[in-house]
C-alpha cells in the first residue's frame, strides 16, 4: 500500500466509525466507500491457518494472507471515528435528548426500508418471518433492560450482537446496543473516557469485555451471516427487518422509565417546539440513510459494469 492508500483507507475506517455509534449500518457505509467486500474478505481470512504462520514467525506472509495493513489501518480509523463521535454524542445527549432520539428514528425506519429493498420477490414466507421477527422484537423492546449493565459476560455479549453492524448492511449495531440497554454505557460513558489518560482504566474495564465480543462475533459469526445470506439471503433479511421494526419503541423519544422495573411508560408529545424540531431531525435522519442507500446502489451498479467489461475482454 502506497501512503495515499494507508490515508484513503485511514479516512475510511473513520467513516465506519463514526456511523458504528449512531444507529446507521456501518456495513451500508463499508459498501458505498467500496471496502465491504475486501473488509469481509480480510477479516475471514483470520483463521488457523494464518495464526499458524503467525506463531511460526513467518510474518510476512501472515500479513499478506490476511491484508494486514489494509485491516489494521481500516480498524484505526474505525476506533479514531467512533472516539470523535462518542464525545460528540455525550454532550448532545445531555442538552437535546428527545431531538436526538427523533434523529435516531429517522435512521432507523429509512434503515428499514433499505433493507426491505434489498429483498427480491417478497412471499407469504417472507412475511412471516417478518411478523414473527417484529412481535418478538417488540416483546424484547418494552421489556428490555432499560438500565446499563457492566457484568462482564453480557458486555462480551454486547459485543458479539453490537458488531453485527459492521458486517451486515442495513443492520445498526448502536440500534442493538438500545434494545440491550447499554448504548450509553459503551457510546457516550465508555468510549470518551478512553481518550481521557484520567479515566483511561474505568473505560477499558467496560470496553474490554465488549472488544473480546466482538472480535469473536466478526470472526466467527462472519462465516454464519455469509452462508445465510448467500443460501436464505431474502429470509435472513426478512428477519433483520422485522427485528429493527419492532425494537422502535427503544428509540421513542417521549417515554420513562418505571422505578425499579425493566420497562416503559410512554407518553405523546406536547405540541411546543422541541416537537417540531424532533420532527425535523427525523426527516433528516431518513435523508440520510436513504442518501447513503442511493449511493450504494450507484456503487454496485459501477462495480458489476466494470466487471461485466473485464469478462468481454476476457473473451475477446
Amino acid at each position: 500500500m502506497t501512503i495515499r492508500q494507508y490515508i484513503s483507507t485511514f479516512f475510511k475506517g473513520m467513516a465506519m466509525g463514526i456511523v458504528n455509534v449512531i444507529p446507521v449500518s456501518s456495513g451500508t457505509v463499508s459498501l458505498i466507500i467500496g471496502v465491504f467486500e475486501r473488509f469481509i474478505n480480510s477479516i475471514k481470512s483470520l483463521n488457523l491457518k494464518a495464526f499458524k504462520l503467525l506463531f511460526k514467525g513467518e510474518f510476512s506472509q501472515f500479513a499478506k494472507m490476511t491484508d494486514f495493513k489494509f485491516l489494521m489501518t481500516l480498524l484505526l480509523g474505525i476506533m479514531a471515528g467512533m472516539i470523535l463521535t462518542a464525545i460528540s454524542l455525550k454532550a448532545i445527549f445531555k442538552k437535546y435528548e428527545v431531538i436526538a432520539y427523533a434523529f435516531f428514528i429517522g435512521l432507523i425506519v429509512a434503515s428499514v426500508v433499505y433493507v426491505l429493498g434489498m429483498i427480491g420477490k417478497k412471499t407469504p414466507k417472507m412475511y412471516v418471518l417478518m411478523f414473527l421477527a417484529i412481535v418478538l422484537s417488540f416483546c424484547l423492546s418494552i421489556k428490555s433492560n432499560p438500565y446499563p449493565n457492566d457484568n462482564f459476560l453480557y458486555l462480551i455479549l454486547c459485543g458479539v450482537i453490537g458488531s453485527l453492524g459492521m458486517i451486515v448492511p442495513g443492520i445498526s449495531g448502536s440500534h442493538l446496543m438500545m434494545v440491550m440497554g447499554n448504548y450509553e454505557l459503551i457510546v457516550t460513558q465508555a468510549i470518551p473516557q478512553i481518550a481521557k489518560w484520567s479515566t483511561w482504566g474505568q473505560g477499558m474495564m467496560i470496553l474490554l469485555p465488549f472488544v473480546i465480543g466482538a472480535v469473536i462475533s466478526i470472526i466467527s459469526i462472519s462465516y454464519l451471516l455469509s452462508w445465510l445470506m448467500k443460501e436464505y439471503r431474502n429470509e435472513t433479511l426478512s428477519v433483520l427487518s422485522g427485528f429493527m421494526i419492532g425494537s422502535l419503541p427503544v428509540v421513542y423519544p417521549w417515554k420513562e422509565v418505571l422505578p425499579g422495573m425493566y420497562d416503559y411508560t410512554f407518553h405523546l408529545p406536547t405540541m411546543n417546539g422541541e416537537f417540531i424540531a424532533a420532527v425535523i431531525m427525523t426527516v433528516v435522519g431518513a435523508s440520510l440513510v436513504l442518501i447513503l442507500s442511493h449511493l450504494s446502489k450507484k456503487k454496485e451498479e459501477r462495480l458489476k459494469r466494470r466487471a461485466m467489461r473485464k469478462q468481454l475482454k476476457v473473451k475477446n
